[in-house]
């Protein structure tokens, strides 16, 4: 029986300029429910500020239980992708990297690919850390699932904000989130999706990441790869202004300002 893909959960951003120069997608990380596009807000401001329209999805809204692999996800996002029209610039943070390389056979080959934190393979330790996220999670435990996870995504050796109660958004829904989103990325190896893509292609990494790193990413050498330093899973909060600047470059390579 041939699955049919629900709508994905979107938000969209209009360009600041008067005219559009093209057409960024982005795929969202893991977060407890859809924040409607706030977990990217800098590159968000960055991109429509060199004229890009913006559509940010929820990637986790085609996810159900009857997915259980990374290939099955992907194949439901490869259905809906053409639903999106036309994309300049696919993009994706964290989980929604890791989709939007798996995406890349499918893609017009002149695609620019934009990831945050988007791994493209994971090793031992990651999928380590992962799995005691989701675990949590899955014992009925999403307040501590949550907070574990907004430790990790800090620079190592960062000291997370002291919580005396479970975060407000950790119920069963957001522990199931969690859960399922954790599980997609343990095992995953795209490497042969990234290398060969022959449009532009950027990685920004955080040095201090505890989870995603740069040894977690492929890249083929007209690919890129930059490691904000001091940052961890989230540079574009952690250091706004290189991030945007490294943005801005990669625009300009592309001729999209």
């Amino acid at each position: 029986m041939t699955h049919t893909a629900p709508p994905a959960a979107t938000a969209a951003f209009g360009p600041r300029a008067a005219v559009a120069v093209g057409h960024a997608l982005v795929l969202s990380p893991v977060t407890p429910r859809w924040d409607e596009g706030a977990f990217f807000t800098p590159v968000i401001e960055a991109l429509t500020g060199n004229g890009l329209r913006v559509t940010v999805v929820d990637t986790l809204s085609l996810w159900d239980e009857e997915v259980d692999s990374m290939a099955a996800f992907t194949a439901r996002w490869r259905e809906l992708l053409p639903h999106f029209g036309p994309v300049d610039l696919l993009c994706g943070n964290a989980l929604g990297g890791a989709v939007a390389q798996a995406l890349l056979p499918g893609v017009d080959p002149a695609t620019a690919v934009l990831l945050v934190s988007g791994p493209s393979r994971t090793d031992a330790l990651l999928e380590a850390r992962l799995g005691e996220i989701a675990d949590l999670a899955t014992a009925g435990r999403p307040g501590e699932a949550l907070t574990l996870l907004n430790r990790r995504v800090l620079p190592h050796g960062a000291v997370a904000a002291q919580e005396s109660v479970p975060p407000a958004d950790a119920d069963a829904s957001a522990g199931r989130r969690l859960a399922a989103g954790m599980r997609l990325l343990c095992g995953i190896d795209l490497s042969p999706q990234v290398l060969a893509h022959p449009g532009p292609l950027l990685h920004i990494v955080g040095s201090d990441s505890q989870l995603v790193a740069r040894r977690h990413t492929a890249t083929a050498a007209h690919h890129d790869v930059q490691v904000v330093a001091g940052s961890g899973m989230r540079p574009h909060f952690e250091n706004t202004a290189h991030v945007s600047g490294l943005i801005d470059a990669f625009l300009r390579q592309k001729g999209l300002q």
